[in-house]
C-alpha cells in the first residue's frame, strides 16, 4: 500500500511558524492544511526476499496523488502535535518548521508463553514539514525494521523505507467543532 495514503487515511503567523516563541503561540492554536502527496519510494528492503519490485510493479507509476486534512496544534507544555486522520504524531519546531515522529514496536515470541525466539518489529514514522508562508511541502518516511534473538530466526531481514514527498496549503477560516457527549471520559464526536 503506498505510505502516503495509508498515512492520510496519515494562520496569521504561518510563516514564522518555525519560531514558535515569536508568534507566540500557545495552547489550543490550530493550523488546518489540505495536503497531497506523491508517489512513494521504497528502498530494496521493501522487496525482501527480492531487492527490487516484482516484474508486474516495477514499470508501475502515477501521477495521481493522495490527498488529505492535516491540523496541527498546539498543547500544554508547549507540545506541537500533527493529526494526519489516521494517527497523530507529536513534534518539535525546526529550523525549516516541524518534524514530528511516532514508533511502534510489536514483539512476537515463537511460544505464547513468551518463551522461544523474540522477534521485534519496529515501525517508526517521521513527518519534515517545511514551512513557506501558506504553503508547506516535505517528506514522509516510513521505516520498519526487523530484528531476532534466538535459535529459529533465520536470515536477518533487511529494514524496509518508504518516502512520500507532499505539498500542502493553509486553509483560512475553518473552525472545527465537537459536541460535548455525556458522562466524562467521553471522547467528542465529530
Amino acid at each position: 500500500m503506498d505510505f502516503g495514503k495509508s498515512l492520510l487515511r496519515a494562520l496569521p503567523c504561518v510563516a514564522a511558524l518555525a519560531g514558535l516563541t515569536g508568534c507566540g503561540v500557545s495552547p489550543g492554536d490550530t493550523w488546518i492544511y489540505r495536503v497531497s502527496f506523491g508517489e512513494t519510494d521504497s528502498n530494496s528492503g521493501c522487496w525482501y526476499p527480492d531487492t527490487e519490485p516484482p516484474p508486474n510493479q516495477e514499470n508501475d507509476s502515477s501521477t495521481l496523488r493522495g490527498t488529505g486534512t492535516w491540523i496541527i496544534y498546539a498543547s500544554i507544555e508547549d507540545k506541537i502535535y500533527l493529526d494526519t486522520g489516521a494517527v497523530t504524531l507529536e513534534g518539535a519546531a525546526t529550523d525549516e518548521g516541524f518534524t514530528f515522529s511516532g514508533k511502534v514496536t510489536d514483539v512476537q515470541f515463537d511460544v505464547p508463553d513468551g518463551t522461544g525466539s523474540k522477534r521485534t518489529t519496529t515501525i517508526t514514522s517521521t513527518v519534515n514539514v517545511i514551512t513557506d508562508g501558506n504553503a508547506i511541502s516535505g517528506e514522509a518516511v516510513k521505516k520498519t525494521s526487523y530484528a531476532c534473538s534466538g535459535s529459529t530466526c533465520g536470515d536477518k531481514v533487511p529494514s524496509c523505507t518508504e518516502t512520500s514527498a507532499f505539498v500542502g496549503t493553509y486553509v483560512e477560516d475553518v473552525e472545527l467543532k465537537y459536541e460535548i457527549g455525556g458522562g466524562s471520559g467521553s471522547a467528542p464526536s465529530p
